[in-house]
């Protein structure tokens, strides 16, 4: 999965990441839809590379990587026209190992590939937690609520429900009230209030408000969440248990 991921960062993946592009903020690295784009094109020029003897993966990687995500799923819509079937049928069967991982990962909407990011954290043996905060803490609630949509459509399963089996004490319900999506999206941060918090999430003795305390992580900027639920993970052991 870490390779997968590495690829990713590379590739115009997360959606979150391409609508900066617009903004470009302050002359910063940004994400630009690939100019000239033609999903028709596009989607030809991949059956090629495919069926050709050998398989075209240089021409693969080269229409794949620098599409946005949103140019991604026209190619993928075109391919389907074209020839009557997903285009990551196609891919299976000309791809393996890292690469297919990888360019099938990169076909997925942000939605889809984080609901898969957080199945793979929870499922079998022992949880992933560090997945669970980097996804949770960090995304917005309009993407917090389109990764919910997804895990149910993909898995058949509650991701709440998912993550109450897996997790425990105030890092459980911090979790939980970040699924809410009903979050302060306000950039600005009261620094006090975020210092006092930062202080009372590390202190060994929580105080006896705690039982409210994860429910106002969402007041929080993205960054100190998910410090906090970095010093929370690993169970409820480290602090009082509440009555």
């Amino acid at each position: 999965m870490a390779f997968v991921s590495e690829m990713l960062k590379k590739a115009h993946f997360m959606e979150d990441c391409e609508s900066q592009s617009v903004k470009s903020a302050k002359g910063g690295p940004a994400v630009h839809a690939y100019p000239n784009f033609n999903p028709s094109s596009d989607a030809a020029a991949l059956d090629k590379a495919m069926t050709v003897k050998g398989v075209d993966e240089k021409t693969i990687i080269d229409l794949l990587v620098p599409r946005t995500n949103a140019q991604r799923q026209q190619i993928k819509e075109a391919y389907q026209q074209l020839k009557g079937k997903p285009l990551e049928e196609g891919l299976k069967k000309a791809l393996k190992g890292n690469l297919e991982e990888v360019v099938l990962a990169m076909l997925k909407t942000p939605a889809q590939y984080k609901a898969e990011e957080l199945r793979f954290a929870m499922k079998g043996l022992g949880t992933d937690e560090d997945i669970l905060i980097e996804i949770l803490a960090t995304s917005n609630n309009k993407e917090i609520r389109e990764f919910c949509t997804a895990y149910g459509e993909m898995y058949k399963r509650d991701l709440a429900k998912d993550i109450v089996s897996d997790t425990s004490g105030h890092f459980q319900k911090a979790l939980l009230a970040l699924l809410k999506a009903d979050r302060d999206e306000n950039p600005h941060v009261n620094d006090e209030l975020a210092d006092n918090d930062a202080r009372i999430a590390l202190s060994p003795h929580m105080y006896t408000g705690s039982r409210n305390f994860a429910n106002r992580l969402f007041l929080l900027s993205c960054g100190l969440t998910e410090f906090i639920l970095c010093s929370w993970k690993g169970g409820p052991s480290k602090f009082t248990t509440e009555a």
